[in-house]
């Protein structure tokens, strides 16, 4: 490399090496849209994680580039300039605000809180598992409610399952994995009654994939009433998944608290990524018009056999397969695609993430090849 061309640009692709750099990054992205990737059991089509095939965007990148000469220092300047555009983004003050490296980090924390301070977790069955599953290691009892015939989470049912000793109340809005909402009034109405009595928390994972007119955030609801909170994360449409940052909005007591309890932090460059990311509403709106492309492939190939399937506000689809789930994952897996694990009570369905659109034309062969007899 010749020394008229600088270390940054040189990263940021401004070279012919910098491309070839990239080019071959994305030969290990495991999805169809790399010329000459041939899916196998060890290097398979990657649609098990919920993640976001195309990566972080080009500026937010760039911007963690551009932190390299700095991420030796300490310092929360960038950490102010997120709390700023997000704070504007949903309305809310910066004391509303609280990052942490993943939303994991959050539901855990909230999971140590009721395992220190006693108390139960009220939760939906089933239903994302980070902060039962971390309080259930500490002794925290957890009491599961049921979804219902639509397989939506059952708000009426989680208000008479309430009991006194409940501290969090635990919903996933739109839930994982079935990728079904609740109706946002209805939401509204139980998370001011509920938050008289414990902690209301909402995980918002797949805010940014919602296209339905019965869904809501709670952010203001969060922000401006005592005992509420939402969580959201980057890994998602953002693609932050192996960089990790999670945002929690509440009011500021809880805000305090979290931030007491948490053991971990964020760091400068997932923090200089996420405020390119978050105003670079061009590649948010290109990777949800990609994921509708392939929700539209998947629905195509369970209408055409006639699947019995969930409608997904996510970036996921939930099908019933007949089959135990562990088998058909491992099925898949032979035939170089990689689908979610099982998900107790509903162990003859399957979660398939939303890869590119030529993934999921490959995910239609594999299936028509596993289940369509000729």
């Amino acid at each position: 490399m010749t020394n008229d061309i600088s270390r940054r640009a040189w990263l940021k692709g401004g070279s012919s090496l910098a491309f070839a750099m990239v080019m071959g990054n994305n030969a290990h992205a495991q999805n169809m849209a790399v010329p000459g990737f041939i899916p196998t059991p060890d290097n398979p089509v990657r649609l098990g994680s919920n993640e976001n095939p195309y990566g972080l965007s080009r500026v937010a990148r760039n911007a963690i580039i551009d932190m390299f000469d700095t991420a030796h220092q300490y310092g929360r300047g960038r950490t102010m300039e997120l709390v700023n555009i997000l704070a504007k983004m949903e309305g809310v003050k910066a004391e509303n605000i609280a990052f942490s490296g993943g939303s994991g980090e959050i539901l855990k924390t909230l999971g140590l809180i009721a395992a220190v301070e006693g108390g139960r977790v009220l939760t939906a069955d089933p239903t994302y598992h980070g902060l039962t599953r971390y309080g259930e290691r500490r002794n925290v009892p957890v009491t599961r409610v049921p979804v219902d015939d639509s397989m939506t989470i059952d708000l009426d049912a989680m208000k008479a399952a309430y009991t006194d000793d409940v501290s969090i109340v635990y919903l996933v809005n739109p839930n994982n994995p079935l990728p079904t909402i609740m109706e946002k009034n209805k939401l509204k109405e139980f998370c001011l009654e509920m938050s008289k009595k414990c902690l209301v928390f909402i995980d918002e994972a797949y805010h940014e994939y919602v296209n339905n007119p019965d869904y809501e955030t709670m952010v203001p609801l969060a922000v401006n009433n005592e005992n509420i909170m939402v969580a959201r994360t980057a890994s998602k449409i953002h693609g932050f998944a192996g960089v990790r940052l999670g945002i929690a909005y509440s009011s500021p007591t809880w805000i305090a608290k979290l931030r007491e309890y948490m053991t971990g932090s964020t760091n400068k460059l997932a923090i200089a990524g996420a405020a390119a990311s978050y105003k670079d509403i061009e590649t948010q709106d290109f990777c949800r018009r990609k994921n509708q492309e392939s929700l539209a492939i998947t629905y195509a190939l369970f209408d055409k056999h006639n699947v019995n399937y969930i409608k997904s506000n996510t970036n996921f689809v939930f099908f019933e397969t007949g089959i135990d789930a562990e088998e058909l994952r491992q099925t898949f897996r032979d035939n170089g695609v990689l689908v979610g694990r099982p998900f107790p009570p509903f162990t003859n369905w399957c979660r398939v993430s939303m890869g590119k659109p030529e993934d999921m034309e490959y995910f239609a062969k594999v299936y028509e090849k596993i289940f369509v007899k000729s």
